[in-house]
């Protein structure tokens, strides 16, 4: 049986920190568990001043301290950050106005690049979103850092305006804001189609995870994902997720894209197994299509490779 905080642990030992901390945030978010609960906290914070991302850091392992007072580990590590910040307050300063000064400017290009959307320039928006996700490579970095933003007056510009319209930023303070799952979850969901357009399958499948990690009840985004999956010849990654999903496609998604997904995906399994049972699932969803496509070539050639040719008298 699986074990979360060895899992995280583990990614952590092998230098996956940006995937350590979003299993870790999944540990937050699904166990009430006191010590479980302060040892994620303390990772994140451990991590986080690693990467010289100090308030955030003092966020988690301030939360790890009121979870397990007692911990000697978690209280020395706050002890040695808030003597950093004693013995460097010019300098702390500086950083902090610069941090802010950073994440303003990367809610104004997702915002921005969302506008664009909402204007129908694709090409314009594609460059903007895309650059946020080397900033933030997983939904639980972006949600964490763009956490109790300080925006003046004099900075609540169309931008950010057009975020706090949508409820995708929210005010937690006099002049403190925070982007919400339900804005980052929009913004996975659209750059994950602007990667689409763009054929980056990988980069896709990247962001469709994100938005589903962040909104589990967004079904319909597995059945994106297995498309990009089956772009990207990852057959099996696809035929996992397959397994997993219910046969009615929703009606957000296309259904010919996805039943064309499913006979390539499963295809190319029963080339490498030779097993029957996939063999039966090329054929269906090849027949699902073509109930949907009557014209379909490729898959109409895909299907005549698995039936074979039928006598002339059995036509």
């Amino acid at each position: 049986m699986s074990n979360p905080i060895a899992d995280a642990q583990a990614l952590e030992a092998e230098g996956k920190l940006a995937e350590a901390i979003q299993a870790y945030d999944d540990i937050l978010n699904t166990t009430d568990e006191t010590p479980t609960l302060a040892l994620a906290n303390f990772r994140i914070g451990t991590i986080y001043q690693e990467w010289r991302e100090l308030f955030t850091a003092q966020r988690f392992l301030a939360q790890a301290h009121q979870l397990d007072p007692s911990n000697t580990d978690i209280r020395d590590a706050i002890d040695a950050l808030n003597q950093h910040f004693s013995e460097n307050r010019e300098a702390v300063a500086d950083e902090m106005s610069r941090k802010n000064s950073d994440q303003i400017v990367s809610l104004f290009r997702i915002a921005t690049g969302i506008k664009l959307l909402t204007m129908e320039k694709p090409v314009q928006a594609y460059p903007l979103l895309k650059s946020r996700t080397k900033i933030f490579p997983n939904a639980a970095m972006a949600k964490h850092l763009l956490t109790d933003i300080q925006i003046t007056e004099d900075e609540r510009n169309a931008a950010i305006n057009f975020l706090l319209e949508r409820d995708w930023l929210v005010n937690t303070g006099a002049s403190l804001y925070t982007i919400t799952e339900k804005g980052l979850s929009n913004f996975y969901t659209e750059l994950a189609q602007l990667h689409i357009a763009n054929a980056a399958w990988a980069e896709a499948v990247m962001c469709y995870e994100q938005a589903y990690w962040l909104d589990p009840a967004q079904k319909h985004l597995r059945y994106r994902l297995v498309i990009c999956h089956a772009e990207a010849e990852a057959s099996d990654a696809a035929v996992e997720i397959i397994a997993e999903l219910p046969a009615d496609v929703p009606e957000e998604v296309d259904a010919i894209a996805y039943q064309t997904a499913v006979a390539q995906s499963y295809h190319h399994v029963y080339q490498a197994t030779q097993d029957d049972e996939a063999k039966q699932k090329v054929i269906e969803a090849c027949e699902a299509v073509l109930r949907l496509d009557k014209k379909s070539k490729e898959i109409s050639k895909l299907l005549a490779t698995y039936q074979g040719k039928k006598a002339w008298w059995r036509r």
